[in-house]
């Protein structure tokens, strides 16, 4: 068993059977996932849907909790909106403060789970942004961001290598 599994299977409700649990979360996973996290033979980090889900189907979680049990940064319940001048950036912008909160993340949950592009077109949009940033006068910003997508990426490698057979 997980702890993320114990969290789960402690905070059932009273009376309900692996059946209920299923039935209770149809509409977002499918019976094997449920059986998977229930009995603690799922992914050492759970995609936030899945703890959505469990966090909307059971009503004494919360989505604080599940994250805690599951050993991911536990955040906030409710989704962050960004401002409405977010509309403003263009789409090289957005890919770097959407790689920016990954990497944030990322580092609260560890190296491991980090998944930026190592290349590719939003890799350079991001590398794009970066100069923009430094052409502006926000070098420290720019170190910032650059240092997180380095990290990540070479964490994402070797955590590839590590794992390859």
């Amino acid at each position: 068993m997980s702890a993320l599994s114990d969290y789960l299977n402690a905070h059932l409700p009273v009376g309900w059977s692996k059946r209920d649990v299923i039935a209770a979360l149809a509409d977002d996973l499918d019976r094997t996932t449920v059986y998977r996290y229930l009995a603690g033979n799922h992914s050492q980090t759970p995609p936030e849907y899945v703890l959505q889900a469990f966090a909307r189907a059971l009503p004494t979680v919360s989505l604080v909790e599940l994250r805690a049990a599951a050993g991911v940064a536990a955040g906030m319940d409710e989704p962050w909106i960004p401002p409405l001048e977010a509309n403003r950036l263009n789409r090289g912008q957005r890919s770097a403060l959407e790689a920016f909160i990954r990497a944030t993340v990322q580092s609260q949950a560890g190296p491991k789970d980090a998944e930026y592009p190592r290349s590719g077109p939003d890799r350079q949009q991001i590398l794009a942004y970066i100069a923009q940033l430094r052409q502006i006068g926000q070098s420290e910003l720019a170190d910032r961001l650059e240092d997180s997508l380095e990290s990540t990426s070479s964490a994402s490698e070797t955590a590839r290598r590590s794992s390859s057979p």
